[in-house]
């Protein structure tokens, strides 16, 4: 029998609203291949506004961005798909719209994308992957970051957006949620630098340490908990 040139692992979020229980979820896989290229493939639902969200979205070895794909509707209806290519400090994106139409998009960083955020909370584990763990007591700071939207649930575009972001590591913990108990490293994200989300509270993050597969994301401006229901090895 021929040998698998990929690993894989899959799993279920739960979107966990404080007041009003499950208000979404998410399925994901995680493809590594043998050279330890990851592509994520996700699938977000959020019930109260019939969001539906598919990402595919593929990092290198370094986890540094190569290509994604992501296709968003709204109250059942298309909102946009857009197509992404990152080529160091080089970003490129052929999408259409229900707003803008069909558009070509092409941006130039002053560096390297360090960071790629298309709204499955399972991307946004990956997203910690950026931080430097040679100064694990420093808040570090990335400017080369891009989202399909700034929305606190992306639910506009897909298309460019180029943001910013800190860091900060706050150790390692055993965490319990749904799927079981897991080591993890714990981050927050925050936002003070920019203007229109310095006043966000951060964003808690416990992610598996090598893999970076989300098991707990809290967000106190959703009031909202996600959390690892289920998780299955190849």
């Amino acid at each position: 029998m021929p040998k698998d040139t990929f690993s894989s692992v899959s799993g279920e979020v739960l979107y966990l609203h404080d007041d009003q229980g499950q208000v979404g979820h998410e399925n994901f896989i995680v493809t590594k291949d043998l050279n330890q290229n990851r592509t994520l493939r996700a699938i977000c639902q959020i019930y109260q506004e019939n969001l539906l969200r598919d990402v595919t979205y593929t990092v290198d070895q370094n986890w540094a961005p190569q290509d994604a794909f992501v296709r968003l509707s709204v109250n059942g209806t298309f909102k946009g798909s857009s197509w992404f290519k990152f080529s160091e400090n080089i970003i490129e994106c052929e999408n259409f719209t229900k707003e803008a139409g069909r558009v070509s998009q092409k941006q130039v960083l002053k560096g390297p994308i360090q960071s790629f955020g298309a709204h499955p909370v399972s991307n946004d584990a990956w997203g910690c992957a950026a931080f430097d763990m040679s100064h694990p007591s420093k808040k570090q700071y990335f400017d080369n970051v891009v989202t399909t939207s700034k929305t606190a649930h992306g639910n506009t575009g897909p298309s460019i957006r180029l943001t910013e972001k800190y860091i900060s590591f706050h150790g390692e913990e055993n965490i319990s949620v749904p799927a079981g108990k897991f080591d993890v490293n714990y981050y927050q994200i925050s936002w003070d630098g920019r203007e229109d989300m310095k006043n966000w509270p951060p964003i808690h993050i416990w992610a598996t340490l090598e893999d970076f597969i989300i098991v707990k994301i809290r967000w106190d401006h959703l009031k909202s908990d996600y959390v690892l229901n289920r998780l299955d090895l190849d």
